[in-house]
């Protein structure tokens, strides 16, 4: 039987799941609490409301709304609310490329942030009510007589059910009955007069369905609780869960009404995610990696030169490359955004606090440097030392 994490590794592995990883200024504390008590603090930080806009944001200054995205990632008041919103906005994937508004991307943001962890038929229909989500899928070109299917393809097909749960005729006819779900500048609006009214059938129901019926008939297919546990696991637990640990995951979310919370609570408390064979497993996207090594750096302040790095790894924040969202994977770690991700180690380690380096080990590796790598980091000193921690392959996973 596979050996399970126990103790500050378990507590660590949590933290770079459930969040982005231990910090060089809070994982002393960390580390003495158990497993159960790291999770209930995690937890009890899904409830917090989104911090509100410092006076004088302006969203719509280039770069704002991701350096604010990224200092409240950094700045760990709850770390598991912003990692979830993270996993929506790569579901839910909307780029400002199409939009061209950065409010309507931070709204989004916003509603990601405090319904993410509740309901997942609330979270789908406020998804379908996102005036950034109308614009991105063309809703306001979906009209009675000249349904436009963008939306119901992908609403199906990315959002809710997967490749195979659905047919043409199911998006044809739920394209029809988000006929006038459209938007008038930042806000959300019915049109009844652009309301194909007559009777759908959808997934062997039949009637004059709207959008809201059509949330509802998909909440009921038991492929939509499979399809989320499935993204869930491989986000947050694991990048290859069995069938049985899928219908297991699936099965406590439909028991608990699609919440996320509930879901997400099972999965942290599921035999496998402590599995020592699944302990660093998932790679780092872009945004992860650069979160975490300023945390184990100890820099409190997210430098402007991170942007441009992100930009060159692929991964903008508001701008995924489709609707399909990011890679995963192995697919971040292409030869020239691994060069790059040494780079920018270089330039935080640079700014890295004495401290943080004299204890770079214990808060990034638990104490234990990677094999083969132990003698140099030991014989190496300030930046130079986390720099190497920052640089290894090791440090690429969570």
């Amino acid at each position: 039987m596979d050996e399970e994490l126990a103790g500050r590794q378990a507590v660590a592995h949590l933290l770079r799941r459930a969040g982005f990883g231990p910090d060089t200024a809070t994982w002393p504390e960390w580390r003495e609490l158990s497993f159960d008590e790291a999770l209930a603090r995690l937890l009890a930080g899904l409830d917090e409301p989104p911090p509100a806009d410092p006076e004088g944001f302006d969203p719509y200054q280039p770069g704002a709304i991701q350096q604010l995205w990224l200092e409240r990632m950094r700045s760990g008041s709850a770390p598991l609310a912003e990692k979830l919103a993270l996993f929506w906005h790569g579901h839910f994937a909307t780029s400002n490329a199409k939009i061209q508004d950065a409010q309507l991307m931070w709204t989004q943001y916003g509603m990601f942030r405090e319904q993410g962890p509740g309901s997942f038929r609330d979270l789908v229909l406020g998804v379908s009510r996102d005036v950034a989500m109308i614009r991105f899928l063309d809703g306001n070109a979906n009209r009675k007589g000249h349904a436009n299917e963008n939306y119901g393809r992908e609403l199906q097909e990315l959002f809710t059910l997967g490749i195979g749960n659905y047919t043409e005729t199911d998006i044809r006819e739920v394209a029809r009955a988000f006929t006038g779900w459209h938007s008038r500048h930042h806000a959300f609006v019915f049109r009844e007069r652009f309301h194909d009214a007559g009777e759908k059938t959808i997934h062997g129901k039949t009637g004059p369905f709207g959008g809201e019926e059509v949330v509802d008939i998909l909440m009921e297919q038991p492929a939509s609780a499979r399809f989320i546990a499935t993204k869930l696991l491989r986000f947050f637990s694991h990048p290859d869960p069995e069938t049985e640990e899928v219908q297991a995951l699936a099965d406590t979310m439909r028991v608990a009404g699609m919440n996320v919370r509930a879901t997400l609570e099972a999965l942290f408390r599921a035999p496998a995610f402590l599995r020592v064979s699944n302990q660093r497993s998932l790679v780092r996207s872009p945004v992860e990696f650069v979160i975490a090594s300023l945390a184990v750096a100890g820099v409190d302040e997210v430098p402007a030169f991170v942007h441009v790095s992100l930009d060159r790894c692929g991964q903008i924040l508001f701008r995924p490359p489709s609707v399909k969202g990011w890679t995963s994977g192995t697919g971040w770690l292409s030869s020239g955004a691994v060069v790059e991700r040494l780079g920018v180690a270089k330039r935080i380690a640079d700014l890295a606090t004495e401290e943080a380096a004299e204890n770079i080990v214990e808060t990034a590796f638990e104490g234990v440097a990677p094999t083969g790598l132990a003698g140099a980091i030991e014989r190496a000193t300030g930046p130079e030392r986390v720099a190497l921690v920052l640089g290894c392959p090791a440090f690429q996973t969570a």
